[in-house]
């Protein structure tokens, strides 16, 4: 096993688009790093220049202690898992998983263990006789992996891997490919657009935008504490609700107004947030930290608000309530739309945001709701540059 280092890497294409600006990142050894962003962000080219698949422009990658940004890929000693299977057709399932081994000449009883000790850790053992036609989705991507697997390597690189999969079999095979990784304790960089994916299946999560690392960070500190508006939109289903708001009061008595409601929150003396009491902030709030006041104990006025009840989704164990604020909300671009321009939206009506409420909310679609705020749960972005404010 071996760590994998990424130290300010750089792709600029010949026709001069660049895909990467100075991407630093360390996977650790052993660790599973999940890639993350939307389509277009430079996330499968980062991991294409680890396989040796894309040239580096500028700037040093290392697998181990070794540079290898002119060693030839099947010299790096990592193995890639990719988005379409890359089966071979005419070839048993057992051909497929040992491969690899055939071209490198080792002995067919060695061979022939490994793709049994792979087929064993994934539950192949019965279909080796079969060639990939006769076989599932799922059972294609386990053959994949098994092919990666016997050869022992260094690094696991896995290109969105479960994208082909509909929607009940990822849930299942994300959580196999997560136990394997573990189980064999391979240093492994995983690629996908999917956050739900990235969240429940990475030791760390690194969240890409525009060719730009926006933070690398384990899965719940990057929910709970996004190191900027990209990341707090991009993060969480449904996403943060960020708008226009101003901070005002003192340090110990601060309230955040948003549109027509002002709502009081903990102290933050001795914060940087002290230093933005009198202007006007990007303020964040997690669906999940709205409660209807009706189903909870806790709705200090100086907490609620009165709304309007959209559009109420209910799945069940809770109750999606989209719902009016008279507030300019921030529009994350890319979450939205890749032409879109990031920030504030003027809207001539009131903009829609989201709460997650109790099941046990009687809201209904037109219904009025009041809505409470966990005013400890407030998210603060400097409206200039997008980042947190702790």
């Amino acid at each position: 096993m071996a760590e994998v280092t990424l130290e300010n890497i750089n792709k600029v294409y010949p026709n001069g688009f660049q895909a990467t600006y100075d991407l630093s990142m360390n996977v650790a050894d052993g660790e599973f790093l999940v890639l993350v962003g939307p389509s277009g962000c430079g996330k499968s080219t980062a991991l294409r220049m680890v396989a040796g698949l894309e040239e580096i422009s500028s700037g040093t990658l290392k697998i181990g202690d070794r540079v290898v940004n002119d060693v030839e890929p099947k010299d790096r000693d990592i193995a890639m898992v990719f988005q379409n299977y890359a089966l071979y057709p005419h070839m048993t399932v057992a051909d497929n998983i040992g491969f690899a081994l055939k071209l490198a000449k080792l002995p067919k009883a060695e061979i022939k263990d490994r793709v049994d000790k792979a087929a064993v850790i994934l539950d192949l053992t019965d279909q080796l006789d079969r060639k990939p036609g006769q076989l599932s989705g799922g059972q294609r991507q386990r053959v994949a992996m098994g092919r990666a697997i016997v050869r022992q390597p260094k690094a696991f690189l896995m290109d969105e891997p479960l994208s082909n999969l509909d929607a009940k079999l990822r849930v299942a095979m994300r959580a196999e490919i997560a136990s394997l990784q573990r189980d064999l304790g391979v240093t492994t960089l995983y690629v996908t657009h999917d956050q739900v994916e990235a969240m429940t299946m990475g030791d760390r999560v690194a969240v890409m935008n525009k060719g730009y690392l926006m933070q690398v960070d384990s899965p719940q500190d990057l929910y709970d504490s996004p190191a900027n508006v990209f990341v707090a939109g991009f993060i969480g289903s449904p996403s943060m609700n960020l708008m226009e708001g101003e901070l005002s009061g003192s340090p110990t008595s601060p309230v955040v107004k948003i549109g027509s409601i002002s709502i009081t929150i903990p102290s933050v003396e001795g914060t940087q947030l002290a230093d933005y009491l009198g202007k006007q902030v990007v303020v964040g709030l997690r669906p999940e930290d709205m409660e209807d006041a009706a189903t909870t104990d806790d709705a200090a006025p100086e907490h609620s608000f009165a709304t309007t009840a959209r559009l109420v989704e209910s799945l069940g164990s809770e109750i999606i309530v989209h719902f009016g604020l008279d507030v300019e909300p921030y529009i994350v671009a890319d979450a939205i739309d890749d032409e879109a321009e990031a920030g504030l939206q003027k809207n001539n009506d009131t903009a829609t945001f989201v709460a997650r409420v109790s099941p046990r909310s009687s809201v209904h679609n037109g219904a009025d709701i009041t809505l409470v705020m966990d005013s400890a749960r407030f998210h603060f972005f400097d409206r200039g540059t997008g980042n947190a404010i702790r």
